[in-house]
């Protein structure tokens, strides 16, 4: 398992790459003679080129002593089986214009927490110029205005920022899809490339741990656990308090017994079959974000 990451496709360099250090780990300058041949280059030219050329792609890792390895395919498979604290967790609350990426809304405001080891890290928090105006309705329930976003960045010019905080790490939400969606969206739009990797649903892990819970907000969810939200609907605000939340829920996943990944989607993908079941009569919904 190696989190999010950027889906880019292989090159004849990352091929070469690849091959090269199937034989065991190489200092940046021997890479790069093999991947570009390109001999003799300064230490410090090499450690560049070679974090350029390799930095998007997490089976590639560099030690402290800039020395390359590349990770084989047992490496994820082993992960699944690593203990839920001891993951790499990027706990993302978005604000949108309206609730369908598909249909074009974009993000106003994005905040990325990490947890680690289950403490909750310092936050990444960015306003973003959307590019289009935000209904009076949105701006009433988040309280970002256009003269807010005016002068912000645009997506792009905060998208390197986003990768770096996701990159190698469970992507975390309440109500993760509706996240999910929006980033990928925008990181298409911005760097033509789309994301993969693993996500969890706060909204999904408490119908696992906390089945006894009527509603699944993340007020609900908050008051549960006795956690301040200083900002409710800003992305700081509420991805604090998720990843706050989302700590709790690990613990009492390790109670009920499943404290692996493995264990954990096990688990999650046979409430989700059962789910599925019980709606297929039912009507389709329009796109909403249930947790608002």
């Amino acid at each position: 398992m190696t989190g999010v990451r950027p889906a880019v496709p292989d090159t004849v360099l990352i091929a070469r790459a690849r091959a090269a250090l199937a034989g065991g780990p190489l200092d940046a300058c021997t890479l790069l003679g093999h991947v570009l041949a390109l001999d003799g280059a300064p230490p410090r030219v090499a450690s560049r080129l070679a974090r350029a050329l390799l930095g998007g792609y997490p089976e590639f890792v560099c030690d402290a002593a800039d020395c390359w390895t590349v990770l084989g395919p047992s490496r994820g498979t082993a992960a699944t089986d690593a203990a839920l604290r001891s993951l790499r967790y990027a706990v993302v609350d978005v604000e949108t214009t309206g609730s369908s990426a598909r249909l074009g809304d974009r993000i106003t405001e994005i905040a990325i927490v990490p947890v680690d080891d289950g403490v909750v890290g310092e936050p990444f928090v960015a306003l973003v110029n959307p590019e289009r105006p935000i209904p009076p309705a949105v701006i009433a329930l988040t309280r970002i205005t256009q003269e807010m976003v005016r002068r912000a960045p645009r997506f792009p010019d905060v998208a390197d920022a986003v990768s770096h905080h996701l990159s190698g790490r469970v992507f975390v939400a309440h109500n993760a899809n509706f996240d999910w969606r929006f980033v990928c969206s925008e990181m298409e739009r911005a760097r033509g490339v789309a994301l993969q990797g693993e996500r969890l649903c706060t909204v999904r892990l408490m119908r696992a741990v906390l089945p006894q819970l009527r509603r699944r907000n993340l007020d609900a969810v908050a008051r549960y656990f006795g956690i301040e939200i200083t900002e409710r609907h800003r992305a700081g605000g509420d991805a604090i308090a998720t990843a706050h939340a989302f700590c709790r829920l690990l613990g009492l996943a390790a109670e009920r017994g499943f404290a692996t990944w493995s264990a954990l989607t096990e688990r999650l993908a046979r409430r989700t079959g059962r789910a599925r079941r019980r709606r297929r009569a039912l009507p389709h919904s329009m796109d909403f974000d249930p947790t608002l």
